[in-house]
């Protein structure tokens, strides 16, 4: 199957971005096969199924460095008494109620939701962070369905710990799982956080990451408890505590680290370790603000995620953005770090850690792309990209998402799977874990 992206602005990234204005993307056999002008690529290709992209931005498609597909269920939980007031509170009285009461047409459907919810935004792979202490063998099997379904490329782990005593269970999925990925959808070994995982659990976790040579995915020092408690147990920080393990290596992914000291800094990017930064989560849950700025340029790779918040990435690089420059105290920076973060460091880190090449338009390369609307008021070229990015496209509609060559989504109507089914079905699987809760 052949297609011919026509018209809009098309904007290719990578070291030698250009923006082509009309331009078009001729896609063949999944394959980018030929950029350039409209007019010329619409003579050459009469054959191609066409893809109007005209008052769009066609550009490479998004990747979410951490995701909780499961948390979609969360939406609406109404748990009796009194609404949390710190983390801890919000863990337990939410998170892990929810996490034991899910079960595998849960785990599924609470997986197809948020993964419709990404290609509507453009996103074509995910890393996701699982926990169902409920039903953890065969788990991750149920989200892969929903992942090949949909039609996007996942990066998926279940979050071992030791909270409800099943972390040797954790472990057994996660090497289960790891001899039974695909071509689209991967593996790593996850863990919840330090201060809910024994050394018994961590140790072997670490053995059965080396097995399969996959990373470590993890919630590091997301709050002071976490630093708190591994320090009372164990005698060391977070990152002390995961560098002796041997946790800490370049396809591990450090989930937030905001109470994070100089030297553990140090040894993150002595480790080639990912730091994927969360700010809605953070936010939301009032556990302070993780100096991402000061990471990034200390040549740490420095990832975006959503944290199941939302599917958004150009939503959470906006307030990515938007925040730095509070936090900071400086209208000058942010401009060119945070959006390099979403669009080159989050495509980095995935091809580290899965193997896959994604974040440009370029002839020879898988295509995965998307058109957002936007027309631009003003000039829109190479070297104004990001003003219009961060200004003019941080809201917008996307309207076709190509994965791999596949259109998963053509002029907002997604085509792989029913969706209008799907949510009906999610609601009634999601009453069901709320009443077990």
């Amino acid at each position: 199957m052949s297609i011919l992206i026509e018209g809009g602005a098309v904007v290719t990234l990578g070291k030698n971005s250009r923006v082509i204005n009309p331009g078009a993307v001729f896609i063949e056999k999944g394959l980018v096969k030929e950029i350039g002008d409209l007019k010329e690529l619409k003579q050459k290709y009469t054959a191609a199924d066409i893809l109007d992209a005209k008052n769009k931005v066609v550009m490479p498609s998004f990747v979410n460095t951490h995701h909780h597909f499961y948390s979609t269920f969360a939406r609406g939980l109404n748990i009796p008494g009194d609404p949390p007031a710190n983390f801890g509170e919000i863990l337990e009285n939410m998170w892990w109620k929810l996490d034991d009461a899910l079960l595998a047409e849960s785990i599924y459907y609470s997986s197809l939701v948020p993964l419709i919810e990404s290609a509507r935004n453009g996103v074509t792979a995910v890393i996701d962070h699982h926990e169902s202490q409920s039903y953890q063998l065969g788990s991750l099997d149920e989200i892969k369905k929903a992942v090949e379904e949909v039609g996007l490329k996942s990066v998926l782990c279940l979050g071992i710990s030791d909270r409800f005593g099943k972390g040797k269970e954790g472990l057994e999925e996660s090497r289960r799982f790891l001899g039974a990925t695909s071509e689209n959808v991967k593996g790593m070994v996850g863990l919840h956080a330090s201060f809910t995982v024994d050394e018994d659990t961590l140790n072997e976790s670490v053995k059965i990451a080396d097995e399969f040579d996959a990373g470590i995915h993890v919630h590091c020092a997301e709050d002071l408890s976490d630093q708190k408690i591994t320090g009372e147990k164990y005698g060391k920080s977070v990152i002390r505590r995961f560098k002796d393990a041997g946790v800490l290596n370049p396809k591990s992914l450090l989930v937030h680290c905001i109470h994070i000291d100089n030297d553990e800094i140090k040894t993150i990017k002595e480790s080639g370790a990912s730091v994927i930064h969360n700010p809605e989560s953070n936010m939301n849950n009032a556990v302070g603000y993780s100096k991402v700025l000061d990471l990034y340029n200390k040549e740490i790779d420095v990832g975006i995620g959503t944290d199941g918040m939302t599917s958004s990435m150009l939503g959470q690089m906006r307030c990515a953005f938007l925040q730095a420059r509070n936090e900071y105290k400086d209208p000058t920076v942010g401009f060119m770090e945070i959006p390099d973060m979403l669009l080159n460091n989050n495509p980095k880190i995935l091809k580290k850690v899965a193997g896959w090449d994604m974040g440009t338009i370029k002839e020879g390369k898988p295509a995965n792309i998307a058109t957002v609307d936007y027309n631009p008021a003003t000039p829109l070229n190479a070297d104004n990209f990001l003003g219009h990015l961060l200004f003019g496209m941080s809201a917008p509609v996307v309207d076709s998402t190509i994965s791999e060559g596949n259109i998963i989504m053509r002029h907002k109507q997604i085509t792989t799977v029913d969706e209008e089914q799907i949510y009906a079905k999610a609601r009634k699987a999601a009453k069901k874990v709320w009443d077990r809760i």
